[in-house]
Protein backbone atom coordinates (compact mmCIF):
# COMPACT_ATOMS: atom_id res chain seq x y z
CA UNK A 1 0.00 0.00 0.00
CA UNK A 2 1.29 3.52 -0.59
CA UNK A 3 2.19 5.28 2.02
CA UNK A 4 -0.23 8.51 2.37
CA UNK A 5 3.09 10.73 1.89
CA UNK A 6 3.94 9.81 -1.41
CA UNK A 7 3.24 12.11 -3.96
CA UNK A 8 4.09 10.77 -7.73
CA UNK A 9 6.39 13.82 -8.29
CA UNK A 10 8.57 13.17 -5.35
CA UNK A 11 11.45 10.75 -6.95
CA UNK A 12 11.43 12.92 -10.31
CA UNK A 13 12.39 16.11 -8.33
CA UNK A 14 14.77 14.10 -6.36
CA UNK A 15 16.11 13.06 -9.19
CA UNK A 16 16.51 16.08 -11.02
CA UNK A 17 18.06 17.94 -7.99
CA UNK A 18 20.84 14.66 -7.78
CA UNK A 19 21.73 15.35 -11.19
CA UNK A 20 21.61 18.84 -10.57
CA UNK A 21 24.40 18.62 -7.79
CA UNK A 22 26.95 16.74 -10.13
CA UNK A 23 28.94 14.63 -7.57
CA UNK A 24 30.63 11.71 -9.35
CA UNK A 25 29.21 8.12 -9.15
CA UNK A 26 31.86 6.63 -6.91
CA UNK A 27 31.62 9.50 -4.60
CA UNK A 28 27.46 9.71 -4.76
CA UNK A 29 26.51 6.17 -4.13
CA UNK A 30 27.87 5.83 -0.81
CA UNK A 31 25.82 9.33 0.68
CA UNK A 32 22.77 8.87 -1.48
CA UNK A 33 20.34 7.76 0.82
CA UNK A 34 21.58 10.96 3.15
CA UNK A 35 21.18 13.53 0.18
CA UNK A 36 17.74 12.46 -0.65
CA UNK A 37 16.63 13.17 3.13
CA UNK A 38 18.52 16.18 3.72
CA UNK A 39 18.45 18.46 0.42
CA UNK A 40 16.20 16.44 -1.28
CA UNK A 41 13.18 16.90 1.29
CA UNK A 42 14.52 20.44 1.46
CA UNK A 43 14.19 21.08 -2.32
CA UNK A 44 10.90 19.71 -2.22
CA UNK A 45 9.35 21.60 0.33
CA UNK A 46 10.87 24.63 -0.97
CA UNK A 47 8.97 24.51 -4.49
CA UNK A 48 5.96 22.97 -2.34
CA UNK A 49 5.52 26.30 -0.67
CA UNK A 50 6.28 28.15 -4.12
CA UNK A 51 3.46 25.93 -5.87
CA UNK A 52 0.94 27.09 -2.90
CA UNK A 53 1.94 30.86 -4.20
CA UNK A 54 2.19 30.43 -7.82
CA UNK A 55 3.07 27.22 -9.49
CA UNK A 56 3.65 28.79 -13.27
CA UNK A 57 6.17 31.78 -12.42
CA UNK A 58 8.44 33.00 -10.11
CA UNK A 59 10.62 35.84 -9.73
CA UNK A 60 14.31 35.36 -8.76
CA UNK A 61 15.00 35.44 -4.62
CA UNK A 62 16.26 38.22 -3.06
CA UNK A 63 15.52 42.06 -2.78
CA UNK A 64 15.24 42.97 -5.92
CA UNK A 65 13.12 45.75 -7.30
CA UNK A 66 13.15 44.52 -10.32
CA UNK A 67 13.52 41.08 -10.02
CA UNK A 68 13.78 37.89 -13.18
CA UNK A 69 10.95 36.09 -13.83
CA UNK A 70 10.94 32.48 -14.60
CA UNK A 71 8.65 30.03 -15.77
CA UNK A 72 8.10 26.99 -13.43
CA UNK A 73 5.82 24.45 -14.93
CA UNK A 74 7.35 22.71 -17.41
CA UNK A 75 5.71 24.26 -20.23
CA UNK A 76 2.67 21.58 -20.11
CA UNK A 77 1.60 23.11 -23.62
CA UNK A 78 4.20 21.27 -25.37
CA UNK A 79 2.78 17.66 -24.13
CA UNK A 80 4.39 15.18 -22.98
CA UNK A 81 7.56 15.14 -20.16
CA UNK A 82 6.41 18.35 -18.91
CA UNK A 83 6.60 16.88 -15.47
CA UNK A 84 10.62 15.85 -16.51
CA UNK A 85 11.09 19.21 -17.57
CA UNK A 86 9.52 21.23 -14.80
CA UNK A 87 11.89 19.25 -12.29
CA UNK A 88 14.79 19.79 -14.65
CA UNK A 89 14.21 23.54 -14.57
CA UNK A 90 13.47 23.83 -11.25
CA UNK A 91 16.51 21.89 -10.20
CA UNK A 92 18.94 24.16 -13.01
CA UNK A 93 16.92 27.14 -10.53
CA UNK A 94 17.51 25.88 -7.59
CA UNK A 95 21.13 25.35 -8.24
CA UNK A 96 21.31 28.95 -9.41
CA UNK A 97 20.45 30.11 -6.34
CA UNK A 98 21.96 28.01 -3.49
CA UNK A 99 24.87 26.08 -4.84
CA UNK A 100 27.18 27.25 -2.70
CA UNK A 101 25.07 26.11 0.44
CA UNK A 102 23.90 22.50 -1.02
CA UNK A 103 27.67 21.61 -1.68
CA UNK A 104 29.03 22.74 1.31
CA UNK A 105 26.17 20.29 2.63
CA UNK A 106 27.27 17.47 0.45
CA UNK A 107 31.18 18.07 1.89
CA UNK A 108 29.78 17.43 4.87
CA UNK A 109 27.45 14.50 4.30
CA UNK A 110 30.72 12.78 2.33
CA UNK A 111 33.31 13.88 5.36
CA UNK A 112 30.76 12.37 8.15
CA UNK A 113 30.80 9.09 6.09
CA UNK A 114 34.41 9.08 5.45
CA UNK A 115 35.36 9.10 9.08
CA UNK A 116 31.78 7.27 10.57
CA UNK A 117 31.05 10.30 12.52
CA UNK A 118 28.68 9.26 15.10
CA UNK A 119 25.54 11.18 14.64
CA UNK A 120 25.18 8.87 11.21
CA UNK A 121 23.91 5.69 13.64
CA UNK A 122 21.14 8.05 15.48
CA UNK A 123 18.50 7.46 13.34
CA UNK A 124 14.71 7.93 14.15
CA UNK A 125 11.68 5.02 13.25
CA UNK A 126 12.56 6.00 9.19
CA UNK A 127 16.32 5.02 9.44
CA UNK A 128 17.10 8.48 8.40
CA UNK A 129 19.67 10.30 11.38
CA UNK A 130 18.33 12.66 13.67
CA UNK A 131 20.63 15.15 12.91
CA UNK A 132 19.29 15.41 9.12
CA UNK A 133 15.56 15.33 9.64
CA UNK A 134 15.90 18.09 12.45
CA UNK A 135 16.73 20.56 9.63
CA UNK A 136 13.98 21.73 7.98
CA UNK A 137 15.39 24.65 6.09
CA UNK A 138 18.46 24.61 3.84
CA UNK A 139 19.69 27.51 6.02
CA UNK A 140 20.02 25.04 9.13
CA UNK A 141 21.44 21.95 7.32
CA UNK A 142 24.35 24.65 6.62
CA UNK A 143 25.09 25.84 10.05
CA UNK A 144 24.70 21.77 10.65
CA UNK A 145 27.63 21.45 8.01
CA UNK A 146 29.73 24.43 9.01
CA UNK A 147 29.53 22.98 12.90
CA UNK A 148 30.80 19.48 11.31
CA UNK A 149 33.65 21.05 9.00
CA UNK A 150 35.08 22.83 12.05
CA UNK A 151 35.44 19.63 14.37
CA UNK A 152 38.22 17.72 12.18
CA UNK A 153 41.77 17.61 13.34
CA UNK A 154 44.13 19.73 11.73
CA UNK A 155 46.93 17.67 10.70
CA UNK A 156 50.68 19.02 9.47
CA UNK A 157 50.85 17.34 6.10
CA UNK A 158 54.20 17.65 3.84
CA UNK A 159 54.07 18.07 0.52
CA UNK A 160 56.71 16.86 -2.06
CA UNK A 161 58.03 18.94 -4.55
CA UNK A 162 55.22 18.25 -7.21
CA UNK A 163 52.46 18.35 -5.13
CA UNK A 164 51.62 21.67 -6.06
CA UNK A 165 52.68 24.23 -9.13
CA UNK A 166 53.06 28.14 -9.24
CA UNK A 167 50.30 29.40 -11.78
CA UNK A 168 50.08 32.59 -11.91
CA UNK A 169 50.77 35.90 -10.00
CA UNK A 170 47.70 37.79 -8.86
CA UNK A 171 48.91 41.06 -7.82
CA UNK A 172 48.77 42.50 -3.88
CA UNK A 173 51.29 39.56 -2.76
CA UNK A 174 48.69 36.67 -3.95
CA UNK A 175 49.48 33.92 -6.27
CA UNK A 176 47.47 31.61 -7.74
CA UNK A 177 48.63 27.38 -7.22
CA UNK A 178 47.42 24.13 -8.57
CA UNK A 179 46.82 21.13 -6.38
CA UNK A 180 48.25 18.34 -8.28
CA UNK A 181 48.11 15.39 -5.46
CA UNK A 182 46.03 13.47 -2.81
CA UNK A 183 48.48 15.11 -0.11
CA UNK A 184 47.96 18.77 -1.84
CA UNK A 185 44.00 18.60 -1.68
CA UNK A 186 44.09 16.85 1.85
CA UNK A 187 46.06 20.09 3.15
CA UNK A 188 43.57 22.20 1.47
CA UNK A 189 40.63 20.84 3.14
CA UNK A 190 42.15 20.81 6.78
CA UNK A 191 43.79 24.29 6.38
CA UNK A 192 40.40 26.16 4.56
CA UNK A 193 38.03 23.72 6.32
CA UNK A 194 35.96 21.94 3.79
CA UNK A 195 35.99 18.69 1.79
CA UNK A 196 38.45 18.81 -1.02
CA UNK A 197 40.85 16.70 0.65
CA UNK A 198 38.12 13.83 2.05
CA UNK A 199 39.03 11.57 -1.39
CA UNK A 200 36.05 12.86 -3.43
CA UNK A 201 37.93 14.87 -6.00
CA UNK A 202 41.38 12.41 -5.61
CA UNK A 203 39.98 10.81 -8.99
CA UNK A 204 39.64 14.01 -11.23
CA UNK A 205 43.27 14.67 -10.62
CA UNK A 206 44.24 12.94 -13.53
CA UNK A 207 41.10 14.16 -15.83
CA UNK A 208 43.09 16.89 -18.24
CA UNK A 209 39.37 18.79 -17.87
CA UNK A 210 39.64 19.34 -14.06
CA UNK A 211 41.64 21.35 -11.71
CA UNK A 212 41.74 22.42 -8.60
CA UNK A 213 43.79 25.55 -7.38
CA UNK A 214 44.40 28.08 -4.48
CA UNK A 215 44.77 31.26 -3.95
CA UNK A 216 47.22 32.31 -1.04
CA UNK A 217 48.41 35.51 0.03
CA UNK A 218 51.85 36.85 0.71
CA UNK A 219 52.20 34.71 3.98
CA UNK A 220 51.28 31.51 1.98
CA UNK A 221 47.91 31.18 3.80
CA UNK A 222 45.07 29.89 1.41
CA UNK A 223 42.25 32.55 0.94
CA UNK A 224 39.75 30.91 -1.71
CA UNK A 225 39.95 27.36 -3.27
CA UNK A 226 38.47 26.87 -7.27
CA UNK A 227 37.34 23.73 -8.71
CA UNK A 228 37.56 24.33 -12.73
CA UNK A 229 35.73 21.53 -14.90
CA UNK A 230 36.09 21.88 -18.63
CA UNK A 231 36.57 25.46 -17.89
CA UNK A 232 33.49 26.29 -16.17
CA UNK A 233 34.07 27.53 -12.34
CA UNK A 234 32.43 25.04 -11.01
CA UNK A 235 33.01 26.52 -6.91
CA UNK A 236 35.04 29.32 -5.60
CA UNK A 237 35.15 28.72 -1.89
CA UNK A 238 36.37 30.54 1.18
CA UNK A 239 37.26 29.33 4.72
CA UNK A 240 34.68 26.94 5.63
CA UNK A 241 33.04 27.13 2.11
CA UNK A 242 31.81 30.88 2.97
CA UNK A 243 31.70 33.23 0.00
CA UNK A 244 35.38 34.81 -0.51
CA UNK A 245 35.89 38.49 0.09
CA UNK A 246 35.17 40.83 -2.53
CA UNK A 247 39.28 41.70 -2.36
CA UNK A 248 39.88 37.83 -3.25
CA UNK A 249 37.26 37.64 -6.33
CA UNK A 250 38.93 40.68 -7.73
CA UNK A 251 42.11 39.10 -7.48
CA UNK A 252 40.54 35.44 -9.04
CA UNK A 253 39.42 38.07 -11.77
CA UNK A 254 43.13 38.12 -13.41
CA UNK A 255 42.60 34.04 -13.44
CA UNK A 256 39.64 34.29 -15.09
CA UNK A 257 40.97 36.55 -17.77
CA UNK A 258 44.31 34.65 -18.63
CA UNK A 259 42.83 31.40 -18.68
CA UNK A 260 39.47 32.05 -20.06
CA UNK A 261 37.43 30.46 -17.61
CA UNK A 262 33.37 30.65 -17.47
CA UNK A 263 30.64 30.83 -15.28
CA UNK A 264 29.40 27.45 -14.58
CA UNK A 265 25.64 28.55 -15.15
CA UNK A 266 26.91 29.73 -18.94
CA UNK A 267 28.33 25.62 -19.64
CA UNK A 268 25.63 24.21 -22.57
CA UNK A 269 23.21 22.49 -21.44
CA UNK A 270 21.53 19.08 -22.86
CA UNK A 271 18.34 19.32 -24.72
CA UNK A 272 17.23 16.08 -23.51
CA UNK A 273 16.80 15.30 -19.82
CA UNK A 274 18.65 11.64 -20.08
CA UNK A 275 21.24 12.45 -22.46
CA UNK A 276 24.03 13.23 -19.92
CA UNK A 277 23.32 10.85 -17.25
CA UNK A 278 24.50 7.15 -17.33
CA UNK A 279 22.53 4.15 -15.79
CA UNK A 280 24.19 4.38 -12.70
CA UNK A 281 22.43 7.82 -11.69
CA UNK A 282 18.97 6.00 -11.76
CA UNK A 283 20.48 4.10 -8.32
CA UNK A 284 19.86 7.78 -6.96
CA UNK A 285 15.87 6.66 -6.88
CA UNK A 286 16.62 4.17 -4.31
CA UNK A 287 15.84 4.66 -0.61
CA UNK A 288 14.42 7.87 -1.35
CA UNK A 289 12.72 9.48 2.27
CA UNK A 290 8.97 10.61 1.48
CA UNK A 291 7.70 13.20 1.22
CA UNK A 292 4.96 14.83 3.37
CA UNK A 293 1.94 15.97 0.72
CA UNK A 294 0.72 19.59 1.30
CA UNK A 295 -2.42 19.83 2.63
CA UNK A 296 -5.12 20.29 0.08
Amino acid sequence: MASKYDHPEYREAVFHLICELDIPDRVFMPIRKLVGCSLGRIFWNDWRKQDAKDAEWMPTPGDHEDPEWHRIDGWPERGDGHVSRKWSRRADLWMQWHSVDAWHVCDWIITAVSDEHPWLANVGPDGYPKKLMKCGTLERLVHEATKGLRQRDIRDIVLGPEAESFILDLGAGHILVQLLSRAALRKEGLRMRHCIGQGGYDELLVDPDAGFFSVRDENGKPRATLDIRDGYIRQLRGPANAEPLDAVKDLVAAAIDTFGWQDWRDRPRSTRDDEDYGEEALAVLRDLPPARRRPG
